[in-house]
């Protein structure tokens, strides 16, 4: 299909709120129920697709082994939070993190990031405002998502929870913790592919994904019945080397840091495999090492059955929720945002969108 973006824009548009008013809730009623009938034709292709294709998994009728996993406490849900403050000598951060059970056993890990205490006194006003770019800064935002990530792993791994069952939120290798963000002297790959490979020996990881980038992985899920699930075809090693956009520029990497993640990606990152589950109305991709497969699809079914309208694991969601109440985002702005009052740089510091919230 052939499309060109002046036929995007010209779609429909109105010319006048009076005209917006008198057609546009009805178009927008009309297309959407089009839509919705032709996405119930297409639910039906890609069943018949997916019964040719895969093989289509049932989730047991008995699911004691996993109730008990869970009810005792063998069952760890983790989660973590990022809080930022921009300020004139650059962000500070507060990283919080939450692995609990169902017998309340439970770390609460916070981490507190300044990226002035990386910053020399100015020698040059021009090297110092160049070290301020978006490109050059030291705790970018890809930094923070990798740092957080490596905290969330690292408390699956505490010797309190290793012997244990995980389930992290969001993708058990996280693309952040590959792409090697930041400058090359922060040796961020020396962190984060040592703590992947311990995550992958583990075998006990797995994660659950509540909002996948992938639309197709989707589309195949919505197909699915309740209590049916999916192993893809590729694993999450494969889907990293599909996407062209990490090892494809091989000139951006230090020659050791991409043999690692080429070697990583290889032969560690291939035993994690790709799930789809649908537990009640949604879909949800999920990861797993290739030698619990089949039993993180049953914890995940089996907690998720706690919540069956959702249709998601609720260990995860009450880790999420315990992360929102011990590390406030709000709590963290309202201390800097005292400081910065007490010391007269309030109104030059806060972002005009902050003032201006009523």
């Amino acid at each position: 299909m052939s499309i060109t973006f002046r036929e995007i824009l010209n779609q429909k548009s109105w010319n006048s709120y009076e005209e917006y008013i008198a057609e546009g809730i009805n178009q927008y009623s009309t297309e959407l129920s089009s839509d919705i009938e032709e996405g119930r034709r297409h639910k039906k292709d890609i069943r018949n697709f997916i019964e040719r294709n895969f093989d289509i998994k049932h989730i047991p009728a008995d699911l004691s082994k996993e109730t008990n996993l869970l009810t005792s406490g063998e069952v760890v849900g983790i989660d973590g939070t990022i809080a930022t403050h921009k300020t004139i000598t650059g962000t500070m951060a507060q990283l919080g993190v939450v692995a609990v059970n169902y017998l309340n056993e439970k770390i609460q890990h916070s981490c507190f990031i300044s990226e002035a205490k990386y910053k020399q006194n100015i020698n040059d006003v021009t090297e110092y405002l160049f070290s301020h770019e978006s490109s050059n800064k030291v705790i970018s935002n890809p930094v923070l998502r990798a740092a957080l990530q490596v905290r969330e792993r690292e408390l699956g791994l505490n010797d309190k929870f290793k012997d244990k069952y995980k389930i992290y939120h969001g993708p058990l290798i996280p693309f952040e913790m590959l792409a090697n963000p930041g400058k090359a002297e922060l040796k961020i790959l020396d962190v984060t592919v040592e703590i992947l490979e311990k995550i992958i020996a583990n075998k006990k990881c797995l994660s659950i994904i509540s909002r996948s980038q992938n639309d197709a992985y989707i589309r195949i899920g919505l197909s699915l019945n309740s209590g049916e699930y999916i192993k893809l075809k590729k694993s999450v090693g494969l889907e990293i080397i599909e996407d062209r956009t990490l090892l494809s520029d091989k000139d951006r990497w230090r020659e050791e840091d991409y043999l690692k993640v080429n070697n990583f990606i290889n032969q560690r990152a291939v035993k994690i495999k790709i799930g789809l589950i649908k537990v009640s109305q949604r879909p949800y991709v999920f990861h797993a090492h290739e030698d619990i497969f089949d039993l993180a699809a049953g914890l995940i079914y089996r907690d998720s059955l706690f919540q069956k309208q959702k249709g998601f694991p609720l260990l995860v969601d009450y880790a999420d929720n315990l992360c929102s109440t011990y590390f406030k985002a709000s709590d963290f702005n309202k201390i800097i945002e005292y400081q910065l009052a007490k010391e007269g740089e309030f109104l030059s510091e806060m972002s005009e969108e902050n003032l201006r919230q009523k």
